[in-house]
């Protein structure tokens, strides 16, 4: 079985097919860009990475060495990304902006927890392999873990100028299984294990005590998960290819496969023409069209009920049986419908009268749903039923951008 990550994990829940892209069909993506976002976070990361790594030999670096880091590791980046082509900035941003957040970053935090004495780093920027069970094997990176007493604390940096919701499901799951693998090769070395997560554009954290039942749910959350990409992998490999099913989400507009799959892959289309010598028209008028259309069918039915609630009004008000209008005229009926308040009830009456038989409709749309929620199979129901294939079109607006990608 594959060794996963958190990001592959999270590639899944995000979009199937996605994953199918990246992870089983391994269809390269776009040459990889820098981007300042990327160039700050990382030259974050490694000044706080070596300031640790000398407070561990006992060299307290001064906040002029902590910042010659960021510099020398933010420089030789951006060199790096701009040798072909500027950074792409985002907005009204400089880069001069996230230079001067890097640095206001690591300024608060310096402040903030020098002179660093009682320190005790176990490791940083530490790369690891742990076991969800006998058959699953998870990898990933830990920022920096610390030894706090008779307390390990798994230490993570974040340089997102906004602030997540305090229940960021991912980050909290990410750090909590990382302690799985603390668990796996220090649980002797402590009694307590708990996650920091550091927001330095905020100066705050966010902290929490590892336990042994948060643990174990992380462990089976993502066991399941990886459980359900092994079944779609074995179906994908037995020649089901559209097991991966496309999930439409808010990041699809960033998505570098977007023009592989059938959610967007028509934004890249030419508008084709369509129709015979008599009839032609463009895919996407037809598409506008048939929104417009439907949009106008749904607003005529509700007209029209509305209008039915005041003629139906202005008969009984007048005790008429028909109206006439310029060109149309109305007749009016009256009938007597019945509706089931007891539906067990009624079943035995009917049976008790030879009548059930006759009275019972099967629901189609019923059926269906007993068929995929698996309460029945088509196995089950034989030569009973007949399995068809139908499409339904649903209209809506189109995202703005997308037409020019």
């Amino acid at each position: 079985m594959s060794i996963y990550s958190f990001s592959q994990t999270q590639t899944f829940v995000q979009c199937p097919r996605k994953y199918q892209y990246k992870y089983v069909d391994k269809i390269k993506e776009k040459e990889f860009e820098s981007s300042p976002d990327l160039i700050l976070g990382h030259s974050v990361h490694a000044a706080l990475e070596r300031l640790y790594n000398q407070i561990n030999v006992l060299n307290f670096p001064t906040k002029d060495e902590l910042l010659t880091k960021f510099k020398n590791q933010r420089d030789t980046e951006i060199i790096e990304a701009t040798k072909e082509k500027p950074l792409q900035i985002k907005g009204e941003q400089t880069l001069e902006d996230y230079i001067r957040r890097g640095i206001h970053y690591l300024v608060n935090y310096y402040d903030k927890y020098s002179p660093f004495e009682g320190v005790r780093v176990v490791a940083t920027e530490n790369q690891m392999v742990f076991s969800l069970d006998d058959q699953k094997q998870f990898r990933g990176i830990v920022d920096r873990l610390d030894k706090e007493g008779e307390t390990f604390v798994i230490n993570d940096y974040k340089t997102n100028k906004n602030l997540p919701t305090e229940n960021k499901e991912e980050y909290i799951d990410q750090l909590t299984l990382y302690g799985l693998w603390v668990q796996q090769n220090y649980a002797k070395y402590f009694k307590i294990l708990k996650a920091r997560l550091h927001y330095l554009h905020f100066d705050l954290t966010d902290e929490w005590e590892i336990t042994h039942e948060r643990l174990a749910a992380v462990t089976k959350k993502y066991g399941d998960i990886i459980n359900i990409i092994e079944d779609k992998k074995f179906h994908y490999n037995m020649g089901n290819k559209k097991i991966f099913e496309p999930k439409e989400n808010n990041f699809c507009k960033y998505c570098e496969y977007y023009s592989l799959c059938p959610l967007r892959a028509h934004l890249k289309f030419d508008d084709e023409v369509v129709g015979g010598d008599l009839w032609e028209k463009t895919v996407k008028g037809l598409v506008d069209e048939y929104v417009s259309l439907s949009k106008q069918e749904s607003q005529a039915k509700n007209d029209k009920e509305l209008i039915k609630i005041l003629l139906i009004e202005y008969l009984e008000k007048n005790n008429l049986l028909k109206l006439f209008g310029n060109t149309y005229k109305i007749s009016a009926s009256q009938s007597e419908n019945i509706s089931i308040v007891d539906k067990d009830a009624l079943k035995n009456v009917l049976n008790e009268l030879w009548v059930l038989n006759d009275a019972m409709e099967i629901d189609r749309f019923k059926l269906q749903k007993l068929v995929k929620e698996n309460t029945l199979s088509l196995e089950q129901l034989g030569d009973t039923v007949q399995k068809n294939t139908s499409r339904t079109l649903r209209g809506g607006n189109n995202a703005p951008g997308w037409q020019n990608r």
